[in-house]
């Protein structure tokens, strides 16, 4: 190859329909390679292609082989579509409840993420397809994510957000591995040797390419050992070689780790032939979609058995909110969307499914969150456009590179901008604008008031917070109801920092009393209400609050107070806060659902399924509870801290004794579970402990076992930590064992520099949700499982012991989360500063 082969063979750009590609050497017979978005179906606006749920309802699976079947089926319409590669799955564990993409991940857990997530690339990979594992490492907020330091002690980053990325090479041998955006103390991710260093002691042999833009120095980072990168560095690259700064032996590597994959996946004997607008989704495939969706579903309050629904004495239901309908949100946004060839209503699904027997009403309750809202002058503001109000459609600035679905990437903001990158609140002076208007409204109601921009906005009404937007991120849009009265006046201000090439900040209201008023009166005259409610989550941008937004929580609570018999769905991208929970029967979480959306619910909504779902996230009380400083997110002057210890989660809560709304690992069904005997054995590669599962109720259902290690007193690691789950499908009355096989690498702790096993006690807590816990099991631990940081674990076989007199324990399944909460360990109190890889510390 020449140099300038070898150049085009390293650089990604898109075109062909496809958001990558390389150039190929048709002289040498080497086709290009084809890279696609995942990770919840083929995105990039591709057609005729399977739009599956969320990663993180199937997450909340808590079973690999349905990871690895959704994985298969991506895999497969990748390979019929001419796509080499899948970007995906995404491996960042869900740090802060507002992610903006913690729908397209899977949870907060680095076990419950390395399972799935390895099963997932397996199921990829089994189609012939390479897998692109992302975003290497601790990625794990869009706000400011460009240049973003992360301050990340070494034992949290060895311990959990490295787990996943290491499960990934070790156990599914992944074929790629996407460096992220950003810095981690001090070293930009793409560019930092230690990294490629982690990666080659794991036993790595694919290749590494960068994010979009994630490079800020495309001689350093192939230095360090970066592979392929977008977007195109050809005249930098080759002017470091003709400089020698850049030694052709290294070009001759990077080129090589792509052509060793290409030729181990037969991608160079027989190119790959399909084509983006080729329509590849199957029967098969939605019917996968449909079975991962009803399998998502958790049920998390169920008061007085309200649910299953009985069509045959329900007699009336009232259908409300836009998600029930038209406005469906069946996606996340960003990169991850994936367009669906037909969406199936969850109110078409229940007319279809309840027959003429019962009537079914539908009101909207409010405007669908992508409704234009019509637009408030501001005095000291220019004119917004009135587009700029679309709610669920995100306006990228015309300098960066915008996916076609509706992605965002963030253009470079110049240094100077930093200091003020991540507002915590408003500024004065310099780059800092004022608004104002005067809002008197002819009627008393509700309204529903949006914001619109990129960030660093604040909108007050009469000097009380109405919406605040911290930080930098792609343009966007966030709305609340407020009530206004008649004829006063109101002053609205808004303050916001201007930046070059940002548009301006818009703001938009709209009454909502009467729409309210219309699906109240609905809901009155029905057995059941049914209250279908969303959010927006995309790439480009955290959400500022865990509210619902728009009228949502006002809706709720208005239709709850007009009908005790309601049910409200969740379509959410991660935890909400829920201030009617009180009031209503029953609310069931089913995150992005997909194109199955409407039959997935329905089904479980009459009981044709039983709910099986559990949280992969912890749904917090509210959005202080988590005592989330500025430092932390969204970080102060281009710098956040992640903090000194391995708190991420529930991990957090029982270090803290805090009680959440719902725990990780929570999830109710339509009948009842016990899990007693544990029975404990050794195993090659760890301890096993097998329970005794029984459905206690009278209707079919799955049970999710969970085992939960507790360490040793003064460990420094949280309480207890999921090192094992299982599930089990059983009819009534029936029985059957479950394995929780602890492998030996759970039972080491980050400590002097490398992994190592504790002396001391060990316990395996086990149950069916983080808190509800009754079994407990002693477990002795071997000595250290690695010789080193990033080795695979020894072979080591502990020895295991009852814990004294065990409880069989009972676990009825409950309408409201449990309170207990076991003893915790003492807090961390050894933070290593440093991976001691070379080249300073590893960004993943």
């Amino acid at each position: 190859m020449t140099l300038s082969e070898k150049l085009l063979f390293v650089d990604l750009r898109p075109g062909g329909g496809y958001e990558n590609h390389n150039t190929g050497v048709a002289r040498l017979c080497i086709p290009w390679l084809t890279l696609q978005d995942g990770p919840n179906g083929i995105a990039y606006n591709d057609t005729g292609v399977t739009q599956l749920p969320a990663s993180l309802g199937v997450a909340a699976s808590f079973d690999p082989s349905l990871a690895f079947r959704y994985g298969a089926v991506i895999g497969t319409e990748a390979r019929r579509q001419g796509v080499a590669v899948v970007q995906g799955p995404n491996l960042n564990l869900d740090r802060i409840p507002t992610s903006g993409r913690a729908f397209e991940a899977y949870g907060e857990d680095p076990f419950l993420t390395s399972q799935m997530g390895a099963a997932d690339i397996e199921g990829i990979q089994s189609a012939g397809v390479m897998a692109d594992a992302k975003h290497f490492t601790g990625y794990t907020q869009e706000t400011d994510r460009l240049r973003l330091d992360q301050v990340i002690p070494t034992r949290a980053l060895q311990e959990l957000y490295l787990a996943p990325f290491r499960a990934a090479v070790t156990e599914a041998h992944v074929a790629s591995v996407m460096c992220a955006y950003g810095q981690i103390n001090e070293v930009y991710v793409c560019q930092d040797p230690g990294m490629f260093e982690l990666l080659k002691e794991w036993g790595f042999t694919g290749f590494v390419r960068s994010d979009l833009g994630a490079v800020q120095d495309p001689v350093a980072a192939f230095n360090a050992g970066l592979d392929a990168i977008k977007p195109d560095a050809t005249a930098v690259l080759a002017g470091a070689v003709a400089g020698h700064r850049l030694a052709m032996s290294r070009l001759d590597d990077a080129v090589a780790s792509l052509l060793r994959e290409m030729f181990a996946y037969g991608l160079v004997r027989r190119p790959l032939t399909g084509h983006t607008d080729t329509k590849v989704t199957t029967p098969a495939a939605s019917a996968l979609a449909l079975q991962a969706t009803e399998r998502s579903v958790v049920l998390l309050q169920n008061r007085s058995g309200l649910l299953p629904l009985e069509p045959h004495t329900l007699g009336s239901v009232a259908v409300v909110g836009p998600d029930a309908a038209g406005g469906a949100t069946t996606a996340g946004f960003g990169s991850a969307h994936v367009l669906a060839p037909y969406v199936i209503t969850p109110l078409a699904a229940l007319r279809r499914q309840l027959g003429r027997a019962v009537s079914v009403t539908y009101s909207p309750g409010g405007p669908q969150l992508a409704q234009r809202l019509p637009l408030l002058a501001l005095h000291g503001a220019p004119a917004a456009p009135v587009r700029a109000l679309l709610q669920r459609s995100l306006t990228p600035p015309a300098t960066s590179e915008a996916h076609r679905a509706g992605g965002v990437v963030l253009p470079s903001a110049p240094a100077s901008e930093l200091v003020n990158a991540t507002a915590v609140q408003p500024g004065s002076g310099g780059a800092w604008r004022r608004a104002t208007t005067e809002l008197t409204p002819r009627s008393s109601g509700l309204y529903t008031v949006s914001l619109t921009g990129s960030g660093d906005s604040f909108l007050y009404l009469s000097d009380k917070s109405v919406i605040a937007d911290r930080g930098l991120h792609g343009r966007s849009s966030w709305s609340t109801t407020i009530a206004l009265t008649a004829g006063h006046h109101y002053s609205l201000m808004l303050r916001w920092l201007e930046r070059p090439g940002f548009l301006t900040p818009a703001v938009g209201v709209q009454p909502v009393s009467a729409d309210i008023a219309r699906a109240v009166r609905a809901a009155r005259h029905a057995k059941v209400a049914i209250v279908f409610a969303d959010d927006y989550s995309s790439e480009g941008v955290d959400r500022p609050s865990l509210e619902l937004p728009g009228d949502e929580n006002a809706l709720i609570d208005a239709v709850a107070a007009a009908n005790p018999h309601t049910v409200v769905v969740l379509n959410t991208g991660g935890p909400v806060l829920m201030p009617w929970l009180s009031k209503v029967s029953a609310v069931l979480e089913a995150w992005y659902p997909g194109e199955a959306d409407g039959s997935a619910i329905t089904a479980v909504l009459t009981g044709a399924v039983d709910p099986s779902g559990h949280l992969p996230v912890t749904f917090p009380q509210a959005d202080q509870q988590r005592a989330v400083s500025s430092a932390s997110w969204p970080g102060v002057a281009g710098r956040v801290d992640f903090g000194s210890s391995l708190d991420i989660g529930y991990r957090y809560d029982d270090q803290l004794g805090l009680q959440p709304l719902f725990p990780f690992g929570y999830g109710l069904s339509y009948t009842s579970f016990s899990v007693a005997d544990p029975v404990l054995s050794a195993s090659p590669t760890g301890a096993r402990v097998t329970v005794t599962v029984t459905n206690i109720g009278a209707r079919a259902g799955r049970a999710v076992v969970q085992g939960y290690l507790g360490f040793p007193i003064g460990s420094g690691e949280p309480p207890r930590q999921l090192a094992a789950f299982g599930t089990v499908q059983l009819a009534p009355g029936a029985s059957a064992t479950v394995d929780l096989d602890v492998a030996g690498a759970s039972f080491e702790a980050w400590l002097g520099g490398h992994f190592r096993t504790l002396s001391g006690s060990y316990r395996l807590f086990i149950g069916q949700s983080s808190r509800d816990l009754p079994l407990e099991v002693a477990l002795a631990a071997p000595e250290s499982a690695r010789a080193a940081a990033g080795s695979p674990a020894a072979p080591g076989t502990p020895s295991v012991a009852p814990a004294g007199s065990l409880p069989s324990g009972t676990v009825p399944q409950t309408s409201t989360p449990p309170t207990s909460l076991p003893p915790a360990v003492a807090p961390d109190s050894q933070v290593l500063s440093s991976l001691g890889t070379g080249g300073g510390p590893a960004r993943n």
